[in-house]
């Protein structure tokens, strides 16, 4: 299984520790970085004593876990003559997962930073319902009950000169209207296509990193219910906590099949080969290239980054944000938390991650607070087909481009398959 690290250069942080030193400290080692065994995790942390005369340099390293438990501290001191440095050197054992690491010098923080230890052993058991797949196949049997109605419309404002742009409007369950954003390779031919899923809360958007790839894929940027370019006739409120109670109405149900809607009008196109369709996509847009993919088997190959909605027990514990949304909104609608848990499990992705069966790379911010690393490898540990993953050490709920860009684009043609005849 292969495994990309980047690499980032180190800051310097400044911190005066008294009137007799001027102390400035540099990581030996990038602020955010992940082992795997047999390495041992090691922090070094270099102190340059810039005032006029010895100084002691006093530095405490503080573990704990992601989850927000103490685990260790660590304590060193050294006197640093006049224009020398010090480096101290910190090494521990960790269990499997992510933690925060400071460093300080009495009452100052000098950094701050996520490090990871051996994340492909993180485990997150599936928690599904017995009747989980069930559920879903009710789901697809709804979707494909309503005539998708699909209807392309001129959008040359967007064109480019290598693809001409579309705005696309279709059925989905409960015979709700949604627009989505199409580009067409001008260029007479049948293509592979990428499917785009967006962000929670996402405006109209449309082709920011296209150009790495124009005119060589069909690209098609599936806006769900209520979001993207349905943003100005949203009518379910807050998204997440809309019909919570409610398993067969819940929002993400109904959104997940929008997913799996952008595939069905995929394969309506002429100019696409037949064959080659992937789905890429960021946060919830993430989830919802996951979710497509556990529930459309005609996916070839997916590319979520920084991916939401996985391992709710351990995201409600991780993240305020998620857990209290949820938590206040199933109080107002009279749900225990046994009762909340018990629907969210139908659309848990790390659940709906036992399902997939094609290739898939996921990228990793390992300072990410928003969508924890740990939710994501919970899901991503429970994939059993081939899959890589990419750990972008200094970013947050992000990747870096254009890096992602070219990584993804190359993992899916290297997927890619003959097309079918006409």
């Amino acid at each position: 299984m292969k495994k990309l690290l980047l690499a980032f250069s180190t800051a310097l942080i400044s911190c005066n520790l008294s009137s007799a030193a001027d102390f400035v400290f540099k990581p030996a080692l990038p602020f955010g970085t992940w082992w795997t065994a047999p390495a041992r995790p090691t922090l070094d942390i270099t102190a340059v004593n810039n005032g006029p005369s010895p100084a002691t340099c006093e530095v405490t390293l503080t573990i704990n876990t992601d989850f927000g438990d103490f685990l260790y501290r660590f304590d060193q001191s050294s006197t640093v003559a006049a224009g020398d440095s010090c480096t101290m050197s910190f090494g521990f054992d960790l269990e499997p997962g992510f933690y925060n690491c400071i460093f300080s010098s009495g009452d100052r923080v000098i950094a701050q930073h996520n490090i990871g230890f051996e994340p492909e052993r993180i485990y997150s058991p599936a928690d599904f319902r017995p009747d989980f797949a069930e559920f879903w196949q009710r789901a697809r049997a709804d979707l494909d009950s309503i005539s998708p109605e699909f209807d392309m419309i001129r959008f040359p404002e967007q064109d480019t000169d290598k693809s001409k742009a579309y705005k696309v409007t279709m059925r989905s369950v409960g015979r709700e209207s949604l627009t989505g954003f199409l580009m067409l390779p001008k260029k007479k031919g049948r293509y592979p296509a990428i499917i785009n899923y967006m962000g929670y809360g996402s405006g109209p958007a449309y082709c920011d990193f296209l150009p790495s790839y124009d005119g060589e894929f069909i690209y098609f940027q599936q806006n769900i219910r209520g979001q993207g370019l349905n943003k100005e006739t949203n009518t379910h409120g807050e998204w997440m906590v809309e019909n919570l109670e409610d398993i067969e109405n819940y929002y993400y149900r109904n959104a997940f099949m929008d997913a799996v809607r952008g595939v069905d009008f995929v394969f309506t196109l002429p100019q696409f080969d037949g064959v080659n369709i992937f789905a890429e996509g960021g946060s919830q847009g993430g989830a919802l290239t996951l979710a497509a993919t556990a529930l459309d088997k005609r996916i070839v190959a997916a590319a979520p980054f920084v991916p939401f909605l996985s391992d709710y027990p351990d995201y409600f514990r991780l993240s305020e944000w998620i857990g209290s949304t949820l938590r206040n909104a199933a109080k107002e609608k009279g749900m225990t938390d046994m009762q909340l848990m018990r629907n969210m499990s139908y659309f848990d992705i790390k659940n709906l991650a036992t399902l997939i069966d094609v290739p898939v790379l996921m990228a990793v911010g390992l300072q990410d607070t928003t969508c924890p690393p740990h939710t994501n490898f919970a899901g991503y540990n429970l994939i059993s087909s081939p899959k890589q993953f990419i750990i972008y050490p200094d970013k947050g709920h992000g990747v870096s481009r254009p890096h992602w860009d070219n990584a993804h684009i190359a993992f899916f043609r290297k997927y890619m398959k003959p097309a079918t005849k006409k």
